[in-house]
């Protein structure tokens, strides 16, 4: 391991996480040289894994989540005796299930043990590239697995700080709009990608990050079925239904409107592609559009 004396006085340095040391000392800073990178690949290993539980640190801060409120708490009762309880912003109910908005997690009750499986069911059958290492991000992730009484079955997945369902911030101006069509045609392209259509993409079902612009899909992933070719996905069509709902404006630009009230193309990818070119020609291209909340 690579270890620094200060070069004003001379103490031990520690590492500070910046690239570099930083005396506890006097203050002094130290950065890595090449050389020091090439010569010590157990120290480049020990310094990803230290940006990486940083950042894990910072992705799930909840003190940032200033939107997140409780409006309500629901009472259950597991398997031992013991009670749950689930403080939470918002409930959807679903045929046989219920899906809550709570602090640190998206919780899902179902009415029967067979519900809580097929969900997973759904959810395992996702694949992603090998290459891609972020694309979990935009699905859920699950937590834990808990047995209520009356044979319910609970299932708590992550939510990130400032992910909600994207009908909350509705409705969207186009601007905004975009960037959720883009997340939305990502997700689809990911579903495609794993032959698989979710059957479910809604203004509920869909969830975004307005700060960050990362999507998420959750809803109801019971309905999931595998697609079969050279059939279109449905969820094509869904987006744009979805976009339609949201959208406080799909007049302006053209692109957009021309967009929203055509056929998808034949695949997700050539979906994407297209909608890429409204990007461009209806928004002036890709630019980070801060939303106000």
């Amino acid at each position: 391991m690579i270890t620094y004396k200060c070069e004003n006085c001379g103490g031990q340095m520690e590492f500070g996480g910046s690239g570099g040391f930083v005396c506890p000392y006097c203050g002094s800073k130290a950065f890595f040289t090449d050389r020091d990178f090439r010569e010590s690949e157990e120290f480049r290993k020990k310094l990803l894994q230290y940006y990486k539980a940083e950042a894990d640190k910072k992705d799930f801060d909840y003190r940032t989540d200033f939107l997140w409120t409780p409006s309500a708490q629901d009472r259950f009762t597991l398997e031992n005796g013991q009670s749950l309880y689930i403080d939470y912003m918002k409930k959807y109910l679903m045929d046989g299930a219920a899906c809550y908005i709570a602090k640190e997690s998206v919780v899902y009750i179902f009415d029967s043990a067979k519900g809580s499986a097929d969900f997973m069911a759904g959810v395992k059958r996702l694949r992603f590239p090998a290459a891609d290492t972020r694309l979990h991000r935009s699905f859920p992730e699950l937590k834990m697995e808990l047995s209520l009484r009356a044979g319910k079955q609970a299932l708590a997945f992550r939510r990130r700080p400032l992910v909600y369902p994207a009908e909350i911030f509705a409705p969207w101006e186009p601007q905004h709009l975009a960037w959720v069509i883009s997340r939305m045609e990502n997700i689809c392209c990911t579903l495609e990608y794993a032959g698989i259509e979710h059957r479910g993409i809604t203004p509920d079902s869909v969830w975004v990050n307005p700060v960050s612009h990362e999507g998420m899909l959750f809803g109801d992933w019971r309905k999931v079925r595998t697609l079969l070719y050279p059939q279109r996905s449905a969820d094509l069509s869904a987006l744009r239904r979805t976009a339609v709902r949201l959208a406080k404006n799909t007049r302006e630009p053209a692109e957009l409107y021309a967009f929203l009230t055509t056929a998808p193309d034949s695949d997700a990818f050539t979906d994407f592609k297209r909608w890429d070119k409204v990007i461009e020609a209806g928004f002036g291209g890709h630019k980070f559009v801060k939303m106000d909340l």
